[in-house]
């Protein structure tokens, strides 16, 4: 078990050293995907948003429209 533990801490570490790389980007590259869910029963539930991804860290975040 103590092999699975010493991974888990490796893993999390590199989470932690990528989350900061891709918080001092400015995204130069990142492309913009337009996305709906549309067709309900209520035009209010309507929903449109963009799928935003940088191709340099490969962050993903989602933007309103």
């Amino acid at each position: 078990m103590k092999i699975v533990q010493e991974i888990n801490l490796r893993i999390k570490a590199l989470e932690r050293q990528k989350a900061e790389i891709q918080n001092k980007c400015s995204h130069p590259g990142h492309t913009r995907t337009a996305r709906a869910n549309t067709g309900n029963y209520d035009p209010f539930s309507d929903r449109y948003w963009y799928d935003c991804k940088c191709t340099l860290c490969e962050k993903f975040w989602r933007e309103d429209q």
